[in-house]
């Protein structure tokens, strides 16, 4: 088998602990188990005593089939199909062992996978315990992302100086902020309980660094090309109406998604910080997640 193997990995806190998991249905598939999977995941929790709420939980979820079939009051129990799919989420540990009795190449190589995985989640978690404001700078390139994006943010605030009648930089920082994350500058110090003198920017992850980079690099030729056109600065209300239909782009809504699933996961997982306007962007975190964060 050739195949990079790449098994979700996903962290969760179970009694105040956080703890990786992984779904058994994908393990089988890449463990190469001919058997059937509820035949061999029930055979595996038997034999080796894994214990239900230790090693392992079970969730059950209705097909769309099913939920349709739910709403006819005229059918019985049997016809509605109330026989769920289930699947058993797993910790890591019982996931090594699973792969390690398979007693073959794949299982040797998935289980490394694991151990490696668990590894970087571990090394993460660590020092997001000891130092949480700095978990951002993590990533190989963070402090080279970090010299690259003072550029982009020169040429947005030189558009303002040169471009626009109003110089209100922080008024038009916060447009940026609260249309990627719904928070302005401010709010998002204050959750991080930032001092006076921290750069807000040094403790953003790397990734969001470049969104806005971006956003503001390009919405400075914006600025300059409709300066141009008009042939004199921008006032205030022209600024605004340029952001508006530079930010209402198709793309932007996609970065824009991004940027508030950075916030509302890593904050929450690394830093215990929950964004209150972020909530419904929180997803769970998983090994591509830690990826990002130190091998970027």
């Amino acid at each position: 088998m050739n195949e990079i193997i790449n098994i979700r990995v996903i962290q969760k806190e179970i009694k105040w602990d956080k703890k990786r998991f992984v779904n058994a249905r994908e393990l089988h598939k890449w463990l190469w188990v001919w058997r059937f999977f509820a035949n061999w995941i029930k055979d595996r929790i038997k034999k080796y005593d894994f214990i239900e709420w230790v090693d392992f939980f079970i969730y059950e979820e209705m097909t769309l089939n099913q939920i349709a079939k739910s709403g006819n009051p005229n059918l019985s129990q049997k016809q509605k199909g109330w026989k769920q799919a289930k699947d058993y989420i797993i910790s890591i540990d019982m996931a090594k062992e699973l792969a390690m009795v398979e007693n073959n190449d794949i299982g040797k190589k998935v289980r490394k996978y694991f151990i490696r995985i668990e590894n970087d989640f571990k090394k993460v978690m660590n020092i997001a315990k000891q130092n949480p404001k700095f978990v951002n700078q993590l990533a190989t390139d963070f402090f080279k992302t970090r010299e690259e994006t003072k550029e982009y943010r020169k040429n947005f605030t030189d558009s303002i100086r040169d471009f626009v009648e109003t110089k209100d930089y922080w008024t038009y920082t916060d447009m940026i902020y609260n249309f990627l994350f719904l928070e302005k500058t401010k709010e998002y110090r204050k959750l991080l309980k930032l001092a006076k003198n921290d750069l807000t920017r040094n403790y953003l992850y790397e990734e969001i660094l470049l969104i806005i980079g971006s956003f503001e690099t390009w919405l400075s030729w914006e600025v300059e090309k409709s300066s141009n056109e008009k042939k004199r600065p921008l006032n205030k209300k022209e600024f605004m109406k340029v952001f508006e239909i530079f930010s209402s782009q198709k793309n932007w809504k996609v970065y824009q998604k991004r940027a508030r699933h950075i916030m509302a996961t890593y904050d929450k997982e690394l830093r215990n910080i929950e964004h209150p306007k972020l909530i419904d962007y929180k997803k769970e975190f998983s090994q591509k997640d830690i990826k990002k964060l130190i091998w970027n």
